[in-house]
C-alpha cells in the first residue's frame, strides 16, 4: 500500500525557482497596478485642490468678493451684497465639500442605490416612502422672497464651481463614474431635512414601547420609563445643586473648587468615539461595482433613528466670568464622518456679519455669533412623529377607513435606479396622517411627522444670523419648525437666555408614544404648542443655563414633549462644574467640554462596593475587578480598568433584571433612561424586579459583576489584567468612504484607530461612532478670543493641508481662534482670493 507521506512531493529546484519567479512577477504586477492607481489617484486629487490666491472670474456676481482664508482654511467672505455673499459661500463650500454635498443630496432624494447598488436600497425605499423630495419642493415655493434670493444665489455659486471644474471634480465622482447634476434650491432644503430626519425620527421608540406594553404589566411598564430624576435641571427653574454635599458619591471628583478646575486638567486622556465603524469596501482594486453587502463604507453617514440625540450647550452670565461678560459654549454630538459634518465660515455683507458652523449645501450660519448675539443648540428630543394603525379596504387596497367611510389614499409610483441591477418599482400610499411606511396584511402604519407637515420647512437662518437682541432672536425662532432645539443665547448687553424652539404637536388624546388607531379622529393632531408656551428662560437669577438633552421642563408643565429625555448625568455634571464658584475663562469652558467623570458609573461603583460587603465576589477576576472599582478615581480614562468593569456590569445588570420579564429578546430593548430605571430598582429594592434565584439585590449585583468580567477577556483579546483598558474597547477610526475602494491608500485617507476616554454619559460624550462634531466657545469680552474647531478639518480632499489639521486639537481638547474682527482676520489671513464678476 502506498504511503500517505509519499503523496507529498518536494518540488524540484527548477520548479521551485519557476514558482518563486512567478510569485515575484505577481508581486511586481500588483505593485505596478497599485502604484499606477495611486499615481492616478494622486493627480486627480491634486487637480481638485481649490484655488486659494489670486483672482477668478465667476459668472453671476454683481461685484468682486474677497475671500480670506486663515491658517485652518476657514473662508472669511467679504461681499458688497447679501446675494453675492451667498453665491460666494456656495462656490467656496463646493470647492471643499462638493462630494459631501452630492452624497447628502442623494441621501435626501432616495438616490443612493443609483451609485452604491442594492446595499442602499432599504435606505432609498424609506426615503421615498417619506416623500422628502416632495416636501422640500413644496417648501421652496413657500420661501419668503429674500430667503429665496439667498437660496438661488447659493445654488448659482455651487453651479459656477461645477461648471468651471467639470474636469477637476473630487475623486469620488471618477471612481463612481458619475457627474454632479446642477445644484438646486430644493437640494439645500434637502440638507436641512436630512438633519431633521437624523434628530427627529422618534417612531422606532413607539414600536418598542408597544412591544413592552404587550409583554409586561402596567406597573412594570411604568417602572421602565421614568420621566423624572433627582438630577434633572429643568431650565425654567432656578439652578440648584445636583445633590446635597453629604449625599455625593464617595467615588470620583466632587464639584471642584476654583483651583481644581485647572489642575489636573480634565480630559487628559485622548478621545475616541467610533467603535463599530464598518470596515468599508474591500472589492478588487478599483473595481467600482458594489455587490450587495459591500457598500457599508459608503453608508456610514446615513442617519439612523435618534442617532443625533446628544449635545451640550451652556451659557454663563458675567457674574461667573473673569471678564464680567457672558461666555457661551456648545458641542453638538453627531455621527462621525469624513469629512466633518460641519463647515466653518464667516460671512460679511451689508446688514450681515456672522461666523460659525454651516452645513455643506445650506446657506448662512447654523450655530455661531454675529456682532451682537451668539447662540448654540442641542436636541430637545421631542416626540414629533406618531404612528397610526390604518385599516385598508380588503376589496380596494388603495382605500382606508376614516370615521366609518372608505377614503382614497394618495398613491404614487417611485422608480429607484439600482447600480448594476434592475430598477426597483415602489408604490407609496399616503393617508390623511401621512405616508404608509410599513405594514402587512394585518395592519399598515402611517407616519405623521412634523417635518412632513405643510409649511414645516420654513427658513429662519437669515433672521437668526441678523438678530441683534433677545427680541430679534425669539422672532427668528418663532419661524423655526424643524426638530425641536434647546437654543442658548447671550448678547453684548450681558443678557443670557434659552428657548426650546420647534413644533410640538397637540393631540386630542394620548401622547403618541405608541401606535394609535387611525380609523377615527380620536387621536388626531389639533395644532401645535404655542410659541409663547414653549420652555424658555431669560436672565435667570442663577446666571447659569445648561442643557444636554435631558428634561428641560419642570413638574406641572402642561404640554407633553417626550418620554425620551436623555439621561440627566451630563447636565448634572455640567452644573456641578459651573456651580464651582470659579470666575470662568474660555479655557475653562473647553476643559468642561472634555470632562470625563461619569456620574452613572460613580453611582454603580458605590452600589457594588456596598453589595460586596454582604455578598463578596467569588472568582479571582471578580475580586480583582472589585479592587479596581474601590481604587477608582471616578474618571473614565482611556486606560481605566474600573470604567470597563462598571460599563459592562451595568449592561449585565440590566439584562439580568429584564431577562425574566422580557424573555430572550431583552437585549433588543434600548432606551436612554435605562440607568434611571436601574437606580430606582436598587434604591427602592423593588422585589417585583428581583431575578428568580437571587436572594437579594446584593446577590444580583455580584452575579452581574461576575457576568461582566467573564466577557472582558474576549472583548480585549487577552486574559491579562493589564489589558483591561476601557479606551481600547471603543477605539475610533475616522474612515474615508473611499478607503475601502483604495485600501493601499487607507493610511492617508483614514484617521485612527485611537483609544478614547469618556462614556456615553460623560460631558465628553463617547459612544461607538458618535461624539462632539465640533466645539465652540464664544467670549463676549472679545469675539476674537472665541474658539471653535471641527473633528478633522475644512477640506474633503486628503491632499489638502486642511483635511485633518484640526484633529489633534479636537482629540486633546484644545482649539483655534475664531477670528472675527477685520483686523484679526487680516492679520491671520494666509490666503487671499478675489472672485470677479464674469
Amino acid at each position: 500500500m502506498a504511503s500517505v507521506v509519499s503523496e507529498v512531493r518536494t518540488p524540484r529546484p527548477q520548479t521551485a525557482r519557476k514558482a518563486v519567479r512567478a510569485f515575484g512577477v505577481l508581486i511586481i504586477l500588483t505593485l505596478v497596478t497599485a502604484g499606477g492607481a495611486g499615481t492616478w489617484f494622486y493627480w486627480k486629487e491634486r487637480a481638485n485642490l481649490p484655488e486659494l490666491d489670486g483672482s477668478l472670474g465667476v459668472a453671476g456676481l454683481a461685484a468682486p468678493v474677497e475671500i480670506l482664508r486663515d491658517a485652518r482654511g476657514v473662508p472669511h467672505i467679504y461681499a458688497k451684497s447679501l446675494e453675492d455673499a451667498a453665491m460666494a459661500q456656495g462656490y467656496v463650500t463646493a470647492s471643499d465639500r462638493l462630494w459631501q454635498m452630492e452624497f447628502s443630496r442623494r441621501l435626501g432624494r432616495g438616490e443612493l442605490s443609483e451609485i452604491v447598488g442594492r446595499a442602499a436600497l432599504d435606505v432609498d425605499i424609506e426615503t421615498r416612502r417619506l416623500g422628502s423630495r416632495q416636501a422640500v419642493e413644496r417648501a421652496v415655493a413657500e420661501l419668503d422672497p429674500e430667503s429665496g434670493t439667498v437660496f438661488a444665489a447659493y445654488a448659482r455659486g455651487v453651479n459656477a464651481y461645477i461648471a468651471s471644474h467639470h474636469d477637476r471634480l473630487p475623486i469620488e465622482f471618477a471612481l463612481l463614474g458619475i457627474k454632479p447634476r446642477p445644484w438646486e434650491e430644493a437640494d439645500s432644503l434637502q440638507v436641512a431635512l436630512n438633519m431633521a430626519r437624523n434628530l427627529g425620527t422618534s417612531w422606532p421608540e413607539d414600536l418598542m414601547r408597544e412591544r413592552l406594553k404587550a409583554k409586561i404589566s402596567p406597573e412594570l411598564y411604568a417602572d421602565l420609563l421614568p420621566d423624572h430624576s433627582d438630577l434633572d435641571h429643568p431650565v425654567a427653574e432656578p439652578s440648584r445643586a445636583t445633590t446635597p454635599s453629604s449625599n455625593r458619591s464617595t467615588f470620583g471628583p466632587s464639584p471642584p473648587n476654583a483651583r481644581e478646575l485647572l489642575a489636573p486638567p480634565f480630559g487628559r486622556a485622548p478621545f475616541d468615539s467610533a467603535q463599530g465603524l464598518r470596515q468599508g469596501l474591500r472589492p478588487p482594486l478599483l473595481n467600482i461595482g458594489f455587490p450587495e453587502g459591500e457598500a457599508e463604507g459608503f453608508l456610514d453617514a446615513v442617519p439612523t433613528a435618534r442617532s443625533g440625540l446628544g449635545s451640550n450647550n451652556w451659557v454663563v452670565s458675567g457674574a461667573h466670568t473673569r471678564s464680567r461678560k457672558p461666555l457661551l459654549a456648545n458641542d453638538p454630538h453627531l455621527g462621525h464622518s469624513v469629512p466633518s459634518i460641519w463647515y466653518m465660515a464667516h460671512l460679511v455683507a451689508p446688514g450681515l456679519s456672522v461666523a460659525g458652523a454651516t452645513f455643506p449645501g445650506l446657506p448662512l450660519v447654523v450655530i455661531g455669533h454675529n456682532e451682537r448675539i451668539a447662540w448654540g443648540m442641542t436636541n430637545t428630543g421631542p416626540d414629533v412623529a406618531d404612528l397610526f394603525i390604518e385599516h385598508f379596504n380588503p376589496a380596494n387596497a388603495n382605500q382606508y377607513l376614516h370615521n366609518g367611510q372608505w377614503e382614497n389614499a394618495e398613491v404614487r409610483e417611485e422608480i429607484i435606479h439600482v447600480r448594476d441591477g434592475p430598477d426597483f418599482h415602489l408604490t407609496v400610499k399616503t393617508t390623511r396622517h401621512g405616508p404608509v411606511i410599513s405594514g402587512d396584511q394585518h395592519r399598515e402604519l402611517a407616519l405623521e411627522w412634523t417635518a412632513l407637515e405643510p409649511h414645516s420647512l420654513r427658513f429662519m437662518l437669515l433672521k437668526l444670523d441678523r438678530a441683534a437682541n433677545w427680541q430679534g432672536f425669539t422672532e427668528a425662532l418663532r419661524d423655526y419648525s424643524g426638530p425641536m432645539q434647546n437654543v442658548v443665547y447671550a448678547d453684548m448687553d450681558g443678557n443670557i437666555g434659552y428657548y426650546a424652539a420647534g413644533w410640538i404637536p397637540l393631540r386630542k388624546q394620548g401622547e403618541g408614544s405608541v401606535p394609535e388607531p387611525g380609523d377615527s379622529d380620536d387621536y388626531d393632531w389639533t395644532g401645535y404648542v404655542p410659541f409663547e408656551d414653549l420652555p424658555h428662560a431669560f436672565n435667570p437669577p442663577s446666571g447659569l443655563i445648561a442643557t444636554a438633552n435631558g428634561r428641560v421642563v419642570p413638574d406641572g408643565y402642561r404640554f407633553f414633549i417626550t418620554h425620551e429625555w436623555a439621561p440627566p448625568f451630563r447636565t448634572a455634571r455640567i452644573f456641578q462644574l459651573l456651580e464651582s464658584g470659579r470666575e470662568f475663562e474660555v479655557r475653562d469652558m473647553l476643559r468642561i467640554q472634555m470632562d470625563i467623570a461619569p456620574l452613572d458609573d460613580q453611582w454603580l461603583a458605590k452600589e457594588l462596593v456596598g453589595a460586596a460587603q454582604a455578598s463578596p465576589p467569588v472568582s479571582a477576576d471578580a475580586q480583582y475587578a472589585l479592587a479596581l472599582v474601590r481604587a477608582w478615581d471616578g474618571e473614565a480614562r482611556a486606560d481605566s480598568g474600573a470604567t470597563l468593569v462598571l460599563e459592562l456590569t451595568r449592561q449585565a445588570l440590566l439584562q439580568r433584571v429584564l431577562g425574566p420579564k422580557l424573555g430572550a429578546d431583552a437585549p433588543n430593548y434600548h432606551w436612554g433612561l435605562s440607568t434611571g430605571f436601574l437606580q430606582n430598582v436598587l434604591k427602592n429594592r423593588w422585589a417585583r424586579w428581583l431575578p428568580p434565584g437571587d436572594a437579594d439585590f446584593n446577590m444580583t449585583l455580584m452575579k452581574s459583576l461576575e457576568e461582566a468580567v467573564a466577557r472582558i477577556s474576549g472583548l480585549v483579546g487577552s486574559p491579562d489584567h493589564a489589558a483591561w483598558k476601557w479606551g481600547d474597547t471603543i477605539r475610533l477610526t475616522f474612515r474615508n468612504r473611499i478607503s475601502g475602494r483604495l485600501p493601499f491608500l487607507s493610511r492617508f485617507l483614514d484617521i485612527g484607530p485611537f483609544p478614547q476616554a469618556g462614556t456615553a454619559n460623560t460631558i465628553k460624550a463617547t459612544t461607538a461612532g458618535h461624539g462632539p462634531s465640533m466645539r465652540m466657545v464664544v467670549d463676549f469680552s472679545d469675539f476674537d478670543h472665541s474658539v471653535q474647531n471641527l473633528t478633522l478639518g475644512e477640506a474633503g480632499n486628503f491632499l489638502s493641508p486642511h483635511y485633518k489639521d484640526q484633529f489633534e486639537a479636537w482629540y486633546h481638547g484644545t482649539s483655534f481662534p475664531m477670528l472675527f474682527s477685520p483686523q484679526a482676520v487680516e492679520q491671520g489671513a494666509v490666503h487671499r482670493l478675489t472672485l470677479e464678476p464674469q
